[in-house]
């Protein structure tokens, strides 16, 4: 969402980038403020037989989501700039505090539910087909309007049935998800004491397996920050066409898909660490061809091996969040997901926006004008770099703290046996 409204504001509406960054720079405080503490709320929740806990946070947050996305479309290029500005940050405010909590209680829900490894990489591999699907719809609004001469009153109609359809999906979804209240019983018996909250984060933070893995997250944080700048570079580097750019990362998309389950293979056989390591060649490859791409097929196969890099790289560490909650249930007795994923939030979610505060700020150094019809050569060699070198040299950055990551291969399968007894009584499912 962020990707499309991004483009959305500073070419169509015409927002300023300073006012764009300053935006971020807002949403990075107030995610700094809201992740934890909602975590910590819905963990001390109970939950309940008629309405249960987590899918009826999920229910209540959707509709919220919803209407603040819609309305965003409604800025007015003619507005002072203030107001625009204004309007977008308040608008902000409400989707992500909704999509925060949504957010924690879909985790939340999810680690219950599927509490071996090897289950949540398979949930892992479908939920990226489900999220990829959802994706397609919405990245069609800027690869075939936004790339070009996009007009606010083609978009707007274009971007509500993008999100009916959205809407449609997430009632059908959700309205067919059941809470067991077996799934709670030994969370319910699990307490933490207000006053030992700050207490039992500051462990949790100064702890070597989270920090390691909240810093490569943080570093290499630019690498799966990538349609965004794809944007950029069709529209102001190769002058692609709407078309053009939407073939390129449809098909992109639907050749990485394709990949997903073996990914997930070499993710279960290797574990996070050594998965990360074999994805490098990837990266240089792909994030080294897009800076030095000369035409728009060297582009779009330097895409090709980009997609496939975020995919797989989310593929491997997407256990790594439910293996730090186990082994610190395991090692205090007291399961803390939701004050985990407030953290989580507050360290990566929060500390995400800034890859956008980068990104816009690197092209604005360079003299990138979104109301010009053509980009000076200063410029396109700044989308050049926010698209290519600051992600390889990021990701080359972030090896550091993956090397110091505690957790191999046989660690990892020793916290998924205890998950799945804890939860299961060690039944395999």
């Amino acid at each position: 969402m962020h990707n499309v409204f991004l483009k959305y504001y500073t070419d169509i509406i015409g927002l300023s980038p300073k006012y764009v960054a300053w935006v971020y720079i807002i949403y990075n405080i107030w995610n700094a403020i809201n992740d934890p503490v909602l975590g910590v709320w819905i963990d001390r929740m109970r939950h309940r037989a008629q309405r249960g806990k987590y899918v009826y946070i999920m229910r209540v947050t959707v509709p919220f989501m919803i209407v603040a996305s819609f309305l965003m479309m409604l800025s007015n290029p003619a507005w002072d700039q203030w107001l625009i500005f204004l309007l977008y940050t308040g608008l902000l405010f409400i989707y992500d505090t909704a999509a925060t909590a949504y957010s924690i209680a879909y985790q939340s829900f999810m680690l219950i539910a599927a509490p071996t490894k090897e289950e949540r990489i398979d949930v892992g591999v479908i939920q990226n087909y489900l999220s990829q699907a959802m994706s397609f719809l919405i990245t069609l609004i800027p690869t075939l309007l936004l790339v070009g001469d996009g007009k606010q009153e083609v978009i707007i109609p274009i971007f509500s049935a993008v999100i009916v359809a959205e809407a449609i999906f997430f009632t059908w979804a959700l309205r067919g998800l059941r809470e067991d209240a077996q799934m709670y019983e030994s969370l319910d018996k699990q307490h933490i004491d207000t006053k030992e909250v700050y207490k039992e984060a500051w462990q949790i933070i100064k702890s070597r397996p989270f920090l390691t893995f909240i810093i490569f997250t943080i570093v290499t944080g630019p690498v799966f920050f990538y349609f965004t700048p794809f944007l950029y570079y069709m529209d102001s580097v190769v002058q692609s066409t709407g078309i053009e750019a939407t073939v390129i990362d449809v098909s992109t998309h639907v050749i990485a898909l394709l990949f997903l389950p073996v990914m997930g293979s070499i993710v279960k056989k290797n574990g996070t660490k050594k998965s990360v390591y074999l994805g490098t060649i990837f990266v240089v490859l792909g994030y080294g061809g897009i800076f030095l791409a000369d035409g728009i097929w060297t582009a779009a196969a330097s895409y090709v091996l980009i997609v496939f890099t975020v995919n797989y790289l989310r593929t491997a560490i997407s256990p790594v969040g439910a293996l730090l909650i186990d082994e610190n249930e395991r090692t205090t007795g007291v399961r803390k997901t939701g004050l985990f994923n407030g953290l989580f939030s507050l360290f990566t979610v929060a500390f995400s926006s800034l890859q956008t505060v980068i990104f816009i700020n690197v092209i604005g150094a360079y003299g990138y004008d979104g109301l010009a019809a053509e980009q000076s050569e200063s410029a396109m060699l700044g989308i050049r770099v926010a698209t290519g070198l600051i992600p390889l040299a990021a990701f080359l950055l972030g090896l550091i703290p993956l090397a110091l990551y505690p957790f191999d291969k046989k660690k990892e399968d020793d916290i998924s046996a205890f998950s799945n007894n804890a939860r299961r009584g060690g039944v395999e499912m």
